[in-house]
């Protein structure tokens, strides 16, 4: 619940009575910078000069203070299978979700412009296939497999906000954080960096599902985000000409194999291939493909195979605030960083800000606060 000072109301009073902030200074005996500042709604007076303001231009409470319900930050995590979301995972996303209401003042102006969104969307493989082949037919994918680089493209033509980090591997949650403000009905996607670039595309696919779909919320919303990222990144046609390759194989060994091969290929996970040619096969009442756990130990060997995003694009395993920074903006070309600038420059960065919006320890947050206000500009 925000409250704030009903200045019309007040102002309309202060003539009424033949009164000016000097003069009103002086009868609740405060300074006329304290005046000037609740005038401008930017504090609000405390309780004891509240009430002396009320009974001064006789007004009750209720006239005096507008009560305006926040509307939350609306929360999505990338899970992991059927993991519960711990509440303090929520309560501390909500909490930077507030904490980048204080940015959306410093957005550019076109992405005060609401992106497009799917009209009635239905969990339904039907329907998520042609949603999926209507985005890659949009953006002219014609690949097999899609690149990093052409999800982030798409994503930030929807004017969501890029904000990747580094925060070690996690096995369940904080993967990627989906954040939308309705106040302000700007999207901020938070994506980590310490993951493997096939579990990482899904997770930006993922992402993608949620920016199309803002009207769902909890379980719904992350079933449609996972089944629309495993139809964008391996759609019908591909799980049906799988399907039946695969089929054709008697040996477990070489279906393994036969999808580990297509893995590499077009780099994403084993495991998403495989879910969706076993979705292809129950829409067209078809026997699903059942490997065995064998098929989860090459799965791990092929994970293994490939270094974090992090290494990859930073070459190194060791980084500093310059080097990520200068990553962010230029491979996921996030304003980000540069929102934190304007920030600054109007109302003062502390360590502290960056600390809660980024949720990373303090001593890294000095560092990114050292490289923004001292050395970048």
């Amino acid at each position: 619940m925000q409250k704030s000072l009903n200045t019309n109301l007040i102002k309309e009073r202060l003539v009424e009575y033949g009164l000016n902030q000097s003069s009103l200074s002086k009868e609740l005996d405060v300074s006329r910078e304290a005046v000037s500042q609740w005038l401008k709604n930017k504090t609000l007076p405390k309780p004891a000069k509240l009430l002396s303001l009320g009974k001064l231009l006789k007004l009750g409470y209720s006239e005096l203070i507008t009560e305006e319900v926040r509307r939350e930050p609306k929360i999505a995590f990338r899970k992991v299978g059927n993991s519960k979301t711990p509440n303090s995972h929520i309560k501390r996303a909500k909490e930077m979700g507030f904490a980048l209401e204080q940015l959306v003042e410093f957005l550019p102006h076109e992405l005060m412009i609401k992106p497009p969104e799917l009209k009635s969307p239905v969990n339904s493989y039907e329907y998520i296939q042609s949603a999926a082949n209507l985005i890659r037919d949009k953006f002219n994918i014609t690949d097999i497999g899609i690149k990093f680089n052409e999800i982030i493209s798409i994503i930030n033509s929807f004017n969501a906000i890029f904000i990747p980090v580094m925060l070690g591997t996690k096995s369940n949650h904080e993967n990627a954080i989906h954040i939308y403000l309705p106040e302000s009905q700007t999207t901020w996607i938070y994506i980590n960096l310490d993951t493997k670039i096939f579990d990482f595309k899904f997770w930006l696919s993922h992402e993608l599902g949620h920016i199309l779909t803002p009207q769902f919320s909890n379980n719904g919303a992350e079933d449609f985000a996972d089944n629309f990222a495993g139809a964008f990144l391996f759609p019908e046609d591909l799980a049906k000409r799988k399907y039946y390759e695969v089929s054709n194989f008697k040996r477990q060994a070489d279906k393994i194999n036969s999808i580990i091969s297509t893995a590499y290929d077009i780099i994403i996970s084993p495991i998403t291939i495989l879910k969706e040619i076993n979705k292809y096969a129950v829409s067209q009442k078809l026997s699903k493909i059942n490997i065995g756990n064998t098929f989860y130990a090459a799965t791990n060997k092929f994970t293994n195979s490939y270094n974090l995003m992090s290494e990859f694009l930073l070459g190194t395993k060791k980084t500093n605030a310059e080097k990520y920074i200068r990553l962010s903006e230029n491979k996921f070309e996030t304003i980000f960083f540069n929102l934190l600038r304007k920030y600054n420059k109007k109302n003062g960065l502390t360590s502290s800000y960056i600390k809660s919006i980024l949720n990373i320890p303090i001593t890294d947050a000095k560092e990114i606060y050292d490289y923004l206000t001292n050395v970048a500009n």
